[in-house]
């Protein structure tokens, strides 16, 4: 109104073109110019003017919160706690159970979307517009009101050019805060936008209600959450929503849910003792916890902003693992399906290794199988098994199943081992043909070139499988009593393969400087037997530490002390990971009935039964 004024004022005081005031006729004798002392008054002129707009706009947080719109908060405002819930709550016919139920019903409500971008514009236009337009509109009103003041002595030219609208644009183009150059409106913009993170954090947090329902089921027990597992609680939402501590360390929200009912300002909740009261549901939480947001600037929004991208890595970090854990599943199935039908290959194999002549005279008469082609008349021809036959390639489809020679075709290993030896008698190099003067001038028959040899490969194989035994000497020589231990049955063929695999792994791995004494199975059973750590449980359940150190003091809390200890002992405790404890299935429903209450009978057989893999009928807590 005051800028309509002026230029309304402007206006009438313009002369007709052509005309000129009295005193423009008149000689004037101009005085010197001192440029700096003008420059100083003017710079001092406009510091001055700033303060002044400054100081009479009093641009300060109360400016700011005076033009939000008042319903935008309130209709994110907590409503205060019914009585119905708590009686009904605290109705002695009630078991736990139903107790549980009725809070979890109450709990739920239709989720209506808020239109955040409309509800919020008016955060918007206090942090960007008003301070900005403020100013330039009080800087436009003094601009005038100084014209106004000068009267006749102004530019007559001045005076007709000037326009309030281009003024005002000029303004806002200087006084933007991508421009504000002095410490001065930096720290103002600054403070309008701080100011504007806290209140559309307060609505975001306000905005949650369902999500921290969600995290507030969690902990229940009975219908309510224990007194001494609130303060769990609010980590948990803390922890989900990755506020790096702004809620969990906030005196304003202990305050408010741990005692302090004068906090709300509600007579009702303040007569309210929380000594009697076994423990809080979620309506009353919700509006201590709300009523603590709304008063007191606990979470900005730029910190859920930074939470909720956090969130995102992690959902895709835990995807990516979800991914690679499925396919880790696939290929376990998949090696599984290969041992099963490795095994059954076995068992057939091993039908026909423990009936053939050669093999027997192995276990039975203490021949040993070096691949020399001792011939009769030899020093030691008694103790040596045909270096050739039907006996050497069931060893190597033997040291084939256990993957020895897997870089070998099983279709070709047969042949290859064949030609392999073939061409070892014939060119009188390498191989094991080296005791015998008589097999130099050997001449192969028909028959004994397609028999399969023990050549170097094979005994190669064969050495892992004594090293693997810790045999007292590793030359790949086929004796009885090695031939005894790796000649499983069937049902133990699975242990072998993975010893073996065991050893091809070390091999690969393995330094100069590293020893050889460690025993496969104990290593293999070592990792097997390893229990993840907390953190590992986090995140491969997408579970807070919070609420999993809450599940932890409940898994102790069911496990029952040993009848035969003192009185005075000490009450059982699980000291997860290092020495975790278990429960039996009937502690375990008892648990069940706790926490999902709305878990059937079948439910519980189907869930027990596929969480006990070993059949024992106990349970850890992983």
């Amino acid at each position: 109104a005051a800028v309509v004024r002026s230029c309304s004022r402007l206006r009438r005081a313009r002369l007709p073109a052509g005309m000129m005031p009295a005193a423009a006729l008149t000689p004037r004798v101009v005085p010197p110019v001192n440029l700096q002392a003008v420059k100083g008054a003017q710079t001092s002129r406009v510091h001055g003017e700033v303060d002044a707009i400054l100081k009479g706009l009093k641009l300060d947080k109360r400016f700011f919160l005076d033009r939000l719109q008042p319903d935008a908060l309130q209709e994110l405002a907590p409503e205060p706690p019914s009585d119905e819930l708590a009686k009904t709550l605290a109705d002695p016919s009630m078991t736990g159970q139903d107790r549980q139920r009725e809070s979890k019903r109450r709990n739920r409500r239709p989720t209506v979307p808020a239109k955040k971008a409309a509800t919020d514009f008016d955060i918007y236009l206090g942090e960007a517009v008003m301070p900005l337009l403020a100013q330039c509109l009080d800087a436009l009103c003094r601009q005038l009101s100084r014209m106004e003041g000068q009267g006749d002595m102004l530019d007559p030219e001045v005076r007709a050019r000037f326009n309030p609208l281009t003024w005002l644009g000029q303004q806002l183009l200087r006084r933007h805060p991508k421009c504000a150059r002095t410490p001065r409106r930096a720290a103002l913009y600054r403070s309008f936008k701080d100011w504007s993170d806290w209140e559309k954090g307060r609505r975001e947090m306000l905005r949650r209600r369902d999500e921290v329902s969600h995290l507030f089921s969690g902990f229940m027990l009975r219908g309510v959450v224990q007194n001494d597992s609130i303060l769990s609680v609010v980590a948990s939402i803390d922890d989900t929503f990755c506020l790096q501590g702004a809620l969990k360390d906030s005196a304003e929200i202990q305050s408010a849910l741990q005692g302090d009912f004068a906090f709300t300002g509600d007579p009702r909740l303040s007569a309210r003792k929380r000594a009697e009261a076994e423990g809080i549901y979620f309506e009353e939480f919700w509006y201590r916890f709300g009523t603590a947001i709304m008063r007191y600037d606990i979470v900005p929004y730029s910190l859920l902003l930074r939470g909720q991208a956090q969130r995102q890595r992690e959902e895709a970090e835990a995807a990516e693992r979800n991914a690679q854990r499925e396919a880790a599943e696939a290929e376990r199935r998949a090696e599984e399906a290969e041992l099963r039908r490795l095994t059954t290959e076995y068992g057939v194999l091993y039908e026909k290794v423990m009936a053939n002549e050669h093999i027997k005279s192995i276990l039975e008469e203490n021949k040993i199988l070096t691949g020399d082609d001792v011939r009769e008349g030899d020093v030691g021809y008694e103790y040596e098994a045909k270096p050739s036959g039907e006996h050497v390639a069931l060893i190597a489809q033997f040291l084939q199943l256990l993957g020895l020679l897997k870089h070998v075709p099983a279709e070709e290993a047969e042949d290859d081992a064949n030609d392999a030896a073939a061409s070892t008698v014939q060119s009188n190099k390498g191989g094991f043909l080296r005791a015998s003067k008589k097999a130099h001038a050997h001449e192969q028959t028909p028959e004994e070139a397609h028999q399969v040899y023990w050549s170097e490969n094979l005994a190669k194989a064969w050495a892992v499988l004594q090293r693997v035994h810790r045999a007292e000497l590793v030359d790949g020589v086929v004796d009885g009593e090695m031939l005894h231990q790796v000649l499983v049955p069937p049902v133990g063929f699975g242990m072998l393969r993975a010893k073996v695999e065991y050893e091809l792994e070390r091999r690969q791995e393995r330094t100069g400087d590293e020893s050889d004494d460690e025993d496969p199975f104990i290593a293999v059973a070592d990792v097997a037997a390893k229990k993840p750590s907390k953190e590992a449980l986090c995140q491969r359940l997408g579970m807070t530490m919070a609420r999993l150190d809450w599940l932890h003091k409940l898994f102790e809390s069911y496990l029952q002390p040993d009848p035969s200890a003192p009185p005075d002992a000490p009450p059982p405790c699980c000291l997860y990971p290092e020495c975790p404890a278990s429960l039996n299935k009937e502690q375990m429903r008892a648990l069940i009935a706790e926490v999902e209450p709305n878990l059937s009978k079948a439910q519980f057989e189907a869930w027990f039964t596929r969480i006990d893999r070993d059949g024992s009928g106990l349970v850890e807590f992983d």
